[in-house]
Formats: structure tokens, C-alpha cells, sequence
């Protein structure tokens, strides 16, 4: 995906990364030098055509990923962090599509593992824990130009702004993405759980694609007495009941509610995509996922390209 269009400009790319701004310009500036050739490459270290938009894995050091998302558990577990959520930038994008039809790539990332780890430790270590997670996980979905929509427990929902123009390479940044965060999980923080002696984590990750609406919450006063006296329906946007702060705004529809369903049937530290993915990828990138069998009495939602059982996908190990 092109970074711009994603809204992250190179200094912020600069400092997630901890490289010099001169470098990310480089590197952009090579990119956009060789969008007329063809850079056939595959998810991870295969290779895809259209060099014309920016591949994040082209931009990114994921090793260095893993060392600072490491870095960042080993002090949570030793110190008390802040923690902090990229919502604002989250609702000002959403509140541009209000009430608008939006294709969106939806990005559902669920801890296997968590209820292990309540088990095992104080609440107070399992929530530093938890919120580590959230936050290197938010900053590797921002990192591939998605937001966060919500936090939800110990998952995690994120989306991708969807342009048809590159819709392909937005689905390979999405499982890119993905994979990054699953190497994450594997190489950096479970090394630190083994030198405390803590169970391992793991990760389902889902991610679908597909039409969405955006929709408005406004917030009430707080001096209200009884709620439940009110029709929320016919309250007027004017009314007193309506408070100075700001609406929340939030996404709803099919695609959204497939991609957090279809999560629970994908395995460990595995990635599953909705069929509308799969056939965007090449007939090679297709090789790294077989379609997933399930008994239709527990899946039975229906295509509306095909008419029929909409298919699951799970990558290769």
C-alpha cells in the first residue's frame, strides 16, 4: 500500500522504526524510480507485480520490529508502563465515511493463550501483558497503514481503507501484516514469557474483505437522571440530552461480522482469509492456503458472488 495514502508520512515511519528520516526518502524515492518495471513478489519472500504502490515490506526492517516489540514487554513486565491508543486518528477516518457504504479489509487478531496465562499469574502482570500486546499490535497494523477500530478483551479488530485500484496489494500488506505480527508474537515475546518461566502465547488471525457502513453514536449528558424515560429514537440532534463532546463513530456489516467469526477456525499462530481474498491473490500466492473444511451445520453463510457456502482459506505452515 502507498504510505501516503495510508496518511503516515515519512517521519512517522522514521520514528516507529528508529531509522533517519533520510532514509525512509530513500528508499520511497527508489521505489517511485522503479514503478514502471515489474517486481513479481509473493506474500513474505515470494514476489508481486505493480511496484507502482508501495509494498510495506519493502520500507520495513521486521527483525527490528521484533527486537523493539521485545523490548517493549521486557519493561512492561519490570516497570509500570503508560499505554496509549490511536483511537482519535481511528474516529477522524471514520467520521469522513459516515453513514456512507465503505469496502474495507477487516483484520481480527485473537490471543490463544490468555486464559492459560489468568490462570498462572496475578491479574496485575496479566493485564501489563495483555496491553503490550495491544500496543505493539496497534502499531504494527498503523505501521501497514490499517487503524484500530477496537480492543475487545484480548482482541484486537483493525481495518484497511480499501482502493479498488489495489485492492491486490492492499491484501497482501493486510497478510503481510499479519505474518509480521505472528513473527512478533513467536520470536519476541514468547522468549521473554520463557525467561520468566510464563506460558506461551499464540494467535488466530482472520482478515476479510467487503462492503461496510459507518455509523454514528452521540453521547448523552451525564446529569441524566433516568435514561430509560427518553425515546433514543426520537431524541433530536439538538436536544439539551446531547452532550458538547464529540460522536463515536464505529463500523457494522457483513464483512466485519465474518471476519470475527471465521477467527476461531484458524489454528494456532495461523492466518485465515474469506474467499473474496483468496481470489484476489495470484494462482502462487494461492498455493499457501487451502481452503478449510467445515461442517456447513456450523458455517453456512452464503457468497453472494457464488450463491454457495462462502469459503474459508488457511495458510500453509
Amino acid at each position: 500500500m502507498n504510505l501516503f495514502d495510508s496518511g503516515i508520512p515519512p517521519e512517522i515511519i522514521a520514528l516507529q522504526l528508529d531509522i533517519e528520516e533520510v532514509e525512509v526518502e530513500e528508499v520511497i524515492k527508489d521505489l517511485n524510480e522503479k514503478k514502471d518495471h515489474k517486481n513479481n513478489r509473493l506474500i513474505g519472500n515470494k514476489k508481486v507485480d505493480n511496484a507502482s504502490v508501495f509494498y510495506v515490506d519493502a520500507l520495513i526492517d521486521i527483525q527490528k520490529i521484533i527486537t523493539a516489540s521485545q523490548s517493549s514487554m521486557w519493561k512492561a513486565l519490570r516497570s509500570d508502563p503508560i499505554f496509549t491508543a490511536p483511537f482519535d486518528e481511528t474516529q477522524e477516518i471514520l467520521s469522513s465515511y459516515y453513514n456512507e457504504k465503505i469496502k474495507l479489509l477487516i483484520l481480527n487478531i485473537d490471543i490463544v493463550g490468555s486464559t492459560k496465562l489468568s490462570m498462572n499469574l496475578p491479574i496485575e502482570r496479566v493485564s501489563k501483558i495483555i496491553q503490550t500486546f495491544s500496543q505493539e499490535m496497534t502499531k504494527i497494523i498503523r505501521l501497514y497503514g490499517g487503524y484500530v477500530l477496537k480492543y475487545i478483551g484480548d482482541a484486537i479488530i483493525g481495518f484497511f481503507n480499501v482502493s479498488s485500484d489495489h485492492l491486490y496489494t492492499l491484501c497482501i500488506n493486510a497478510i503481510n501484516c499479519a505474518r509480521t505480527m505472528i513473527n512478533v508474537i513467536n520470536q519476541g515475546f514468547n522468549p521473554v514469557f520463557s525467561q520468566y518461566d510464563y506460558p506461551e502465547i499464540g494467535v488466530r488471525i482472520g482478515i476479510d474483505y467487503g462492503d461496510n457502513v459507518i455509523v454514528k453514536y452521540y453521547p448523552y449528558v451525564e446529569n441524566v437522571n433516568d435514561l430509560t424515560r427518553y425515546d433514543y429514537k426520537t431524541i433530536p440532534k439538538t436536544s439539551e440530552l446531547i452532550s458538547d463532546k464529540e460522536p463515536s463513530y464505529d463500523i457494522l456489516g457483513y464483512t466485519i461480522s465474518i471476519a470475527t467469526k471465521m477467527t476461531t477456525y484458524a489454528k494456532v499462530n495461523h492466518i485465515i482469509v474469506g474467499q473474496l481474498i483468496y481470489d484476489v491473490l495470484s494462482k502462487e500466492e494461492q498455493e499457501y492456503f487451502s481452503v478449510v473444511d467445515i461442517n456447513p451445520e456450523n458455517w453456512n453463510y452464503i457468497s453472494d458472488e457464488t450463491g454457495s457456502i462462502y469459503k474459508l482459506y488457511l495458510n500453509r505452515a
